[in-house]
């Protein structure tokens, strides 16, 4: 089953085996296409807005489709993160020079980069994942910089609105575009600022 038929955001994360199947079978082959290329365009453009050059951690990597369409030249370092062994070998076919080239297996749900490692943080269609999406992107905001951007970006699925309001109660959201494509999918995508007040980790 595809994990678009899935509750994203209420407990209910993809078996990394899942992905590996639908890597496997093509599911995911989209990503390269014209179908996502609005949202990918996106979301190197709130990644970019940040001036000079930064260090990138791009959780739900995939196959790379992102990592393929940013400018080398604005990266000081980039790491992409995705559970998916199949999707990362994927990725490293590409054969994308460094610093684009950086791809690891991990889940983010137990893992978290040592405190300023990066600069800019993207959820990347996969925070609706996790079984608690509000306190994954606390954890990842107390590991970023002062100044470090978080960035959601979220397939409209059936519980959005649910998804979005429980970020809400600790993130202010001060930049938030809507993305369409000619099917009629449609993403929301975010930058994550903490609530005042609110701390996190």
């Amino acid at each position: 089953m595809a994990i678009y038929g899935r509750r994203a955001g209420l407990g209910n994360p993809v078996p990394a085996d899942a992905l590996d199947q639908e890597y496997a079978s093509g599911h995911w082959d989209h990503f390269f296409g014209p179908d996502e290329l609005p949202r990918h365009e996106v979301l190197v453009d709130l990644i970019c807005a940040r001036p000079g050059r930064f260090r990138l951690l791009d959780l739900g990597c995939g196959s790379g489709r992102l990592a393929s369409l940013l400018p080398a030249d604005r990266l000081e370092g980039y790491l992409g993160v995705d559970v998916s062994a199949e999707g990362l070998r994927r990725a490293r076919a590409l054969g994308l020079p460094a610093p684009r080239d950086r791809f690891e297996r991990r889940d983010f749900e137990l893992w978290t980069p040592d405190a300023g490692a990066f600069h800019v943080v993207t959820f990347n269609e996969c925070l609706g994942y996790a079984t608690d999406p509000l306190r994954t992107a606390l954890r990842f905001a107390a590991a970023l910089p002062a100044g470090g951007d978080l960035l959601v970006s979220h397939f409209r699925s059936g519980n959005h609105a649910e998804f979005w309001r429980r970020l809400s109660r600790r993130f202010d959201f001060p930049e938030a575009r809507v993305v369409a494509n000619p099917d009629g999918r449609v993403w929301d995508l975010r930058r994550l600022r903490l609530a005042s007040g609110s701390q996190a980790g």
